[in-house]
């Protein structure tokens, strides 16, 4: 632009006040001739330096001789007129995001409702399960189980109802799996040959888990098992599913794509960002940020630590103060964590091998997942550092013992459990031992872990956990990480996964607030109720869509009915009363009272003479030849029920035998 065309705009636009009068009078100004700037002479420092200390003035000052005083600066920008600029362009802003999202432009048209179902994992920690369906296609993420809590008295797991996808196993295309923790693989014993045997997808290593977890179901050789990896591709049905690398508490996870008409749909799986792991490669921000490119029409993002704040600790850290206690330590180190922690551990094998200690491996879990990391190569040690617990340990050097042990959760039979009760029979602990908790308590465990605690207490051994110091982390995503990620993803609607009702809830809020989702843009699922897709956009299923979901009670490998657990917790508070009734002809010959757990165990009790005189009386008041025994040992329960409960405001079990 030559001179006189700049200054012919700058005129125009009122920037020129010296011009700004005459342009409102419509006369143009021509460029003046400006004389050119005189040339500077340069001076060296010295000479500036003199000169400024002569005549006492700095060099800024606007007194110095030679230059001239500057006008003052017209700070007054309300007579000047500004261009149409636009700060906001190109900046992805809340509109542009809703008018501009990639999948605005599919155009695909109605091709049916996808649903998006979860079976588990969405109102607890554990029975990570759900499924999708299109029309005569339904894929299955998952099969997790849930360890129970005290009052599931004598289960061992509880998985999700399954019962649907019963009904509809012929529409089963295959089942997806994620990783190779068993709140998502622990499922396959108990519901793969309920749906007869699909096919399965896993990665190398969750494959070896699964078939590991099946050998003792008797299962193993029925598995149909592919192998996947994060550049995989596989189309089952109409769906059509990629994956993508992410960073947990345990090696070779995957994230998931699903390809849909409308949009991808992306499950996260359970994640952290760890950007140096021990373990695994760092996750794949790159690949993530292509999905969001390529347009994502819903993520399900793991919440079970989103509304912590922050970010979540690199397993490098760990892999640090864990290195530092084993060398610093002055007897045995037992270390207690998940087994399921290949990657932690075996920093810490490689840890003692170079401090010079054996370690012996407790807990059958334990020994399961070494083999198989051994076998992968997660784990590099000599063959004579690792060795199965053995009474040889005792004659060993205390300072060249690690133990790896089960137990972090306080589990009755687990080998730290019974270290510290002093029953375990090839460990003995004592003051100069250091037991070292490399986990953190899954909710509900909370009172059998001080238990364990307490006796450790007792002994006088040193124990260290993640309060002390930095040897745990969580392998699920803090708040920056889970906004990097939905960010990253940038999805049309958004669903928190995983984790308590109020974990998902406080994540969905983080995302509106901090994110500037539309709350209408967040759908917070139910197990059993999810989330319907197509061409008008996503929504909640309403009560009448939803499925049969809750928790399955295992037992023995076998399934544990509501009224075994009623009976249990009955008998738990109130005691079991047993009555034989021996009639003749309606004729009451002789009632036998049996007592178990009740407060009064002695059978001369006055309390049973009662009882005795009221069976007597119900049973010939109620007695017909005619009707069933059944229904008059029905009869007598409710009798003894009232009895027992107007006297002590207790309802014992009662069973009656006529």
């Amino acid at each position: 632009m030559s001179t006189e065309k700049l200054s012919q705009w700058l005129g125009k636009e009122g920037l020129l006040e010296s011009n700004k009068a005459n342009t409102q009078k419509g006369v143009t100004i021509a460029p003046q001739n400006k004389k050119p700037y005189p040339q500077q002479t340069k001076l060296n420092p010295n000479q500036i330096k003199t000169n400024s200390q002569d005549k006492g003035l700095s060099r800024r000052s606007p007194h110095h001789s030679g230059q001239a005083q500057r006008t003052p600066r017209n700070d007054n920008l309300s007579n000047k007129k500004f261009g149409d600029y636009n700060p906001t362009v190109g900046r992805p802003t809340v509109a542009k995001r809703e008018k501009f999202h990639p999948t605005n432009f599919l155009h695909s048209g109605n091709k049916g409702d996808i649903r998006i179902v979860p079976l588990g994992g969405l109102e607890q920690v554990g029975e990570n399960m759900m499924f999708l369906e299109w029309g005569d296609d339904i894929v299955i993420i998952d099969t997790g189980v849930e360890f129970p809590s005290p009052e599931h008295l004598g289960i061992d797991v509880l998985v999700p109802n399954i019962s649907y996808l019963i009904q509809n196993k012929k529409k089963i295309r295959g089942v997806i799996y994620t990783h190779g923790h068993l709140d998502h693989i622990g499922g396959v014993p108990y519901i793969i040959p309920e749906l007869g045997f699909p096919p399965i997808y896993a990665t190398r290593l969750t494959k070896e888990l699964i078939l590991a977890n099946s050998t003792e179901h008797g299962i193993k050789d029925k598995l149909k098992i592919s192998e996947i990896n994060p550049k995989s591709k596989i189309r089952l049905g109409k769906f059509e599913f990629e994956f993508f690398h992410i960073n947990h508490s345990i090696p070779d996870g995957v994230g998931i794509v699903v390809k849909t008409p409308y949009g991808q749909i992306v499950h996260t799986s359970d994640f952290k960002i760890d950007q140096n792991p021990s373990d695994d490669q760092p996750a794949d921000l790159g690949r993530i940020s292509q999905i969001g490119r390529n347009g994502v029409v819903l993520a399900l993002v793991d919440s079970t630590n989103a509304i912590k704040p922050g970010h979540t600790l690199s397993e490098s850290v760990i892999e640090k103060e864990l290195k530092k206690l084993i060398t610093e330590a002055k007897g045995r180190v037992i270390i207690t964590t998940f087994a399921s922690s290949i990657g932690r551990i075996s920093k810490v094998v490689e840890s003692a091998e170079k401090d010079g200690r054996t370690v012996f491996l407790s807990g059958r879990s334990m020994e399961r997942n070494m083999v198989i990391a051994r076998k992968l190569n997660y784990l590099k040690c000599k063959d004579t550092t690792l060795q199965l617990m053995s009474r040889g340990i005792k004659t060993m050097d205390p300072k060249k013992v690690l133990i790896l042990s089960t137990g972090s959760q306080g589990e009755e039979l687990a080998a730290l459990t019974r270290m510290a009760a002093g029953t375990h029979k090839d460990v003995k602990l004592t003051k100069n031992d250091t037991v070292i908790f490399s986990s953190s308590p899954i909710p509900g465990n909370e009172l059998a872990i001080v238990s364990v605690l307490n006796n450790l207490a007792e002994i006088g051994v040193k124990m260290f956990d993640k309060k002390k110091l930095d040897i745990h982390v969580s392998g699920h995503a803090y708040e920056e990480e889970v906004k990097l990620m939905t960010s990253l993803l940038n999805p049309k609607y958004f669903s928190p996964i995983h984790g308590e009702t109020y974990m998902r809830y406080g994540h969905r809020d983080i995302v509106v607030e901090s994110l500037n989702f539309k709350e209408e843009n967040t759908l917070v699922m139910k197990n059993g109720q999810g989330i319907v897709l197509n061409n008008q956009g996503a929504r909640l299923m309403t009560d009448k869509e939803a499925v049969p979901a809750g928790s399955v009670m295992i037992e023995f490998g076998e399934k544990v009915g509501e009224h075994v657990l009623s009976d249990r917790t009955i008998m738990a508070d109130g005691g079991a009363i047993f009555i034989v009734v021996k009639h003749k002809d309606g004729k009451v010959q002789k009632v036998d009272i049996r007592s178990r757990g009740f407060i009064y165990m002695n059978m001369q009790h006055e309390i049973f003479n009662l009882l005795g005189q009221e069976i007597k009386t119900v049973f010939e008041r109620n007695y017909d030849p005619a009707r069933p025994d059944r229904t008059l040992e029905e009869t007598l329960k409710q009798a003894t029920t009232k009895l027992f409960f107007r006297k002590f405001k207790k309802e014992p079990v009662v069973e009656v035998i006529i």
